[in-house]
């Protein structure tokens, strides 16, 4: 064969399928959310689709191993619809209150949207997971980046990357989200592959 197994993979037509669906729910969800006359509606549509975004993201990463196991793997697609849309709690916390109005007229961003945070922890948790040679670790810290990325791609098209305690970049073009939010699989299933690499490396130096 003239392509290897794992670049099979990354072009299988299932990949692209899913890849088309997440860059439609990226475009869609934000038409929804600019023209909904309701600020509730928009506060739905604008968390939903946060969401979905994280949720299909690390489906396409779980396609690309196809031994998993379809219960452990459905349990972490779940895990990172959950953390992409809880994220936005604190606004909440930061408002000190549950009134929508109030959590969304913010005059600074709340902590769970600094960028610094998954950038930081994510080579941390790397480092102790090929440490300590602990797959699950490394998998649920991608999990948690997936969730984070994606969310704060989508808001840097309004305010930027915040990049505490640096400031935030200038908010980025509109293609670039889309184009960024379909590559963030592909990244995370690199990332996966080098960590899986490096693990083989281990057992076979013990062995």
């Amino acid at each position: 064969m003239i392509l290897s197994l794992p670049l099979w993979r990354f072009l299988s037509s299932s990949q692209v399928y899913l890849t088309s669906l997440l860059g439609l729910v990226a475009v869609i969800g934000d038409i929804l959310v600019k023209y909904s006359q309701q600020h509730v509606y928009r506060a739905v549509f604008d968390n939903t689709t946060h969401a979905i975004i994280g949720g299909l993201s690390w489906l396409i990463v779980c396609l690309n191993y196809r031994d998993r196991n379809a219960s452990n793997t459905l349990l972490e697609i779940i895990a990172c619809t959950a953390i992409s849309s809880l994220i936005d709690l604190d606004h909440f916390c930061m408002a000190r209150s549950l009134s929508l109005k109030d959590a969304t007229n913010l005059k600074h961003r709340p902590p769970l949207h600094a960028t610094t945070i998954p950038l930081v922890a994510t080579p941390i948790l790397f480092s102790i997971a090929y440490l300590y040679n602990t797959h699950s670790l490394h998998r649920y810290s991608l999990i948690i980046f997936t969730a984070f990325f994606t969310h704060h791609t989508r808001d840097a098209t309004r305010r930027g990357y915040w990049l505490y305690p640096f400031g935030s970049t200038p908010p980025i073009p509109y293609y670039c989200y889309v184009l960024i939010t379909l590559f963030i699989p592909y990244l995370i299933y690199g990332m996966r592959s080098v960590f899986k690499a490096k693990r083989t490396e281990i057992s076979v130096i013990d062995i």
